[in-house]
């Protein structure tokens, strides 16, 4: 199980596969910040989704990237799907994905702007020299909502400074990776302080908090641990009242979500030519094919076969 289930994803993989042919001159922005450094293994970029949205073929289906990334609109559109929860995100709306978690973007609508940003753990961890700075990100943490709402003044405010990291993309000062970066993190600090604000006033159940602790293992485990007690055991708490917790909380047993992610992995796998079934239930720790089988026919009405084929 040393392979990632979901495919991953990175920048310039990304551009071939769902950027229009038309558009993969101007996608180059994609690119690390200091081309001109070969062994930099850092990137960050910026765009304009208004600019590139028209030249992306979607949906984009599930894949995990070792990327951060964030989208923040500011009229228009876009849903979005984090693991087994899907979201709409709208107008004064900031929505953000943490490197490898599992995501796909569902639709856009025509009328979609605002911004679109993505960099990588390297690009920051290189730029700022601050080794804790993602880690003081809380947004960016497995168990945070990845959508966030804010007010008119607070839009106008960050419009006001991605707009200057836009500009700072055009610009030839001698600083400019220096100066885009410590932009970039001072609004990243800016989201922060809105995201603290929000989680004051959420007062969460004790069901619900296990119930986000549970979500958080479900998505780091998944491979190799499939059954309640498995769960239960990293809580240190019943199956009983793992059970109880989250369906009070998502109207599910615990035992649904385990199976819900586990067919969001096999979908995509199975979505995969160059695997066989017998391949693909390997890595979902399935040792008997024919059980793998039986599983995916109950929870999606279709042999792995016949999916393969529809898909």
């Amino acid at each position: 199980m040393n392979q990632p289930a979901i495919p991953v994803l990175d920048p310039h993989s990304f551009v071939s596969q769902f950027v229009t042919q038309d558009a993969h001159e101007r996608a180059r922005i994609l690119n690390p910040v200091d081309s001109t450094n070969s062994s930099a293994t850092g990137f960050f970029s910026l765009m304009r989704i208004e600019d590139f949205a028209r030249h992306i073929t979607f949906p984009i289906p599930v894949s995990r990237s070792f990327h951060y990334d964030f989208i923040f609109l500011t009229g228009g559109s876009i849903e979005r799907t984090y693991g087994l929860d899907s979201y709409v995100i709208g107008p004064s709306m900031f929505s953000a994905y943490t490197a490898g978690d599992i995501v796909s973007t569902d639709a856009c609508s025509p009328d979609a702007t605002g911004y679109y940003g993505l960099f990588n753990a390297d690009y920051v961890l290189h730029t700022l020299k601050n080794p804790h700075a993602l880690n003081d990100l809380s947004f960016f943490q497995t168990d945070a909502s990845p959508v966030l709402s804010i007010d008119a003044e607070t839009t106008q405010d960050w419009q006001a400074q991605l707009g200057r990291i836009e500009r700072a993309f055009q610009s030839q000062r001698p600083d400019q990776q220096a100066y885009i970066g410590s932009l970039l993190y001072a609004f990243l600090l800016d989201v922060q302080q809105q995201y603290g604000q929000q989680a004051q006033t959420r007062l969460l159940s004790s069901a619900a908090q296990l119930t986000a602790r549970f979500r958080q293992l479900l998505t780091r485990h998944i491979l190799s641990k499939q059954s309640v007690r498995d769960y239960a055991d990293l809580l240190a708490v019943t199956p009983n009242h793992l059970n109880k917790c989250v369906k009070e909380t998502t109207g599910k047993p615990a035992s649904t979500l385990i199976a819900d992610m586990l067919m969001l992995e096999a979908k995509v796998l199975l979505g995969q030519p160059n695997l066989t079934i017998s391949e693909v239930a390997f890595r979902l720790s399935f040792d008997d094919l024919s059980y793998f089988a039986r599983f995916f026919k109950k929870h999606s009405g279709l042999n792995p076969t016949d999916y393969r084929q529809q898909a």
